[in-house]
């Protein structure tokens, strides 16, 4: 239960590079979280090449903001850790071009399927409760 916004310049990233970041994003998600693979979605926004800046100064950027519920300081840090290698090595930019960032709430600020998201290791019961297979969820 994440949601991941990749915000990339227009042309910065192909058809196929998206697919893939998708992919592996949702990869990484599930192999730290222990969350279906169905729990993780990724949006991509572009923007006009001359609406990002830095110091105040046209640049190129990109970014992945996350929305993730709360999860342990090692959690965060892999996760963190394993969206900047990927994105890095997918957009080619330099570290100074790059912002990654997890954004922790707390279950009971999402909603999901028509119902408020649950705790961390209570997935299953949710499910369950929401008359969900793990391949619907």
């Amino acid at each position: 239960m994440a949601v991941y916004t990749c915000i990339t310049q227009e042309g910065a990233l192909s058809a196929e590079q998206r697919a893939d970041l998708a992919q592996e994003i949702t990869r990484s998600h599930v192999a730290i979280s222990g969350e279906p693979a169905s729990f993780v979605r990724v949006i991509f926004e572009t923007v006009s090449p001359n609406s990002t800046f830095s110091g105040g100064k046209p640049a190129v950027n990109a970014s992945i903001v996350g929305i993730i519920r709360s999860r342990s300081t090692e959690v965060k840090a892999q996760l963190l850790n394993d969206l900047w290698s990927m994105f890095k090595n997918v957009t080619g930019l330099s570290d100074d071009q790059l912002w990654v960032s997890v954004t922790e709430i707390p279950p009971s600020n999402a909603m999901e399927f028509g119902a408020i998201i649950p705790e961390v290791g209570r997935e299953a019961e949710w499910q369950a409760s929401l008359g969900l297979t793990k391949e619907e969820a």
